[in-house]
């Protein structure tokens, strides 16, 4: 790990409240030394899908040993257990709610350990707030070289829970997929990765289908097309992404997660 150990914070919590300020506090006085990253505090509320997906787009591009704390946490309080993960090069600690779906799916050697031992939480469990009492508390110890395995039980990783995400359909020359996220500007990002193209090659593709509007053709950046003009591209995170050239896509069609997608080829 490095002399400066690397903490982020993922969570749903917004910044009008004091939440993530506890949480950074609780960390600062358990290991002053540790620099602390906000990955995104803007998942919508208890959109652990969204959580899930920004954390697996985003996780390895910090060095290696970087800890990578997520809270989107609907089920605070309830039966979901409190995890710490090693997962290839990173820790990971959050709730077991699907939170790490993609890290999952990513990594290939992963040991998890549910967080139960009370001399690494604070002296006060609120069960309202996981975030700052649980989760905080187990980064910071971890950032001071604490082996997870003190933190409680190793767990069977193969048993932890998983998010059901949406697979395209190749058919007949049509690849159906759907909107799984909304960015910050309103441009949809699909499930539609080029792998998935299959059988149809890039110079094959007729046109993209969605909510009734036919899209002719790829662009390779946002500043191509006019004003106004729906335009689809592979996004930075490899999927194919549909905007509104300049405006936002999401708010002035009201197309959302779930919306389906359709790609013909010749």
């Amino acid at each position: 790990m490095a002399d400066r150990p690397i903490i982020t914070l993922l969570t749903d919590f917004g910044l009008a409240d004091g939440y993530i300020g506890a949480m950074k506090g609780v960390i600062l006085d358990i290991n002053p030394d540790c620099r602390i990253v906000d990955l995104a505090h803007h998942i919508p509320p208890h959109d652990v899908m969204g959580g899930a997906l920004v954390l697996g787009q985003t996780y390895a591009f910090f060095p290696a040993g970087t800890i990578h704390v997520a809270v989107v946490d609907p089920g605070v309080g309830g039966a979901r257990r409190p995890l710490a993960l090693e997962a290839g090069d990173y820790l990971f600690v959050g709730p077991d709610n699907g939170i790490f779906t993609f890290v999952l799916k990513r990594e290939q050697e992963v040991r998890a350990y549910e967080l139960v031992e009370e001399r690494f939480r604070l002296p006060r469990v609120s069960r309202t707030f996981h975030g700052r009492d649980i989760f905080a508390p187990a980064a910071a110890h971890l950032s001071r070289e604490i082996d997870p395995a003190e933190m409680g039980p190793l767990l069977d990783a193969s048993r932890l829970t998983t998010l059901a995400i949406p697979v395209p359909l190749l058919k007949d020359a049509v690849l159906s997929g759907e909107v799984i996220w909304v960015d910050a500007f309103g441009n949809l990002v699909t499930n539609i990765s080029q792998e998935d193209l299959g059988g149809i090659a890039p110079d094959d593709l007729i046109a993209i289908e969605i909510g009734g509007e036919r899209i002719q053709g790829l662009k390779t950046a946002y500043e191509q097309g006019q004003v106004g003009e729906i335009i689809a591209l592979w996004g930075s995170a490899g999927f194919l992404e549909i905007a509104l050239k300049g405006e936002n896509l999401s708010r002035t069609h009201r197309w959302g997660r779930g919306e389906a997608v359709r790609i013909r080829g010749r």
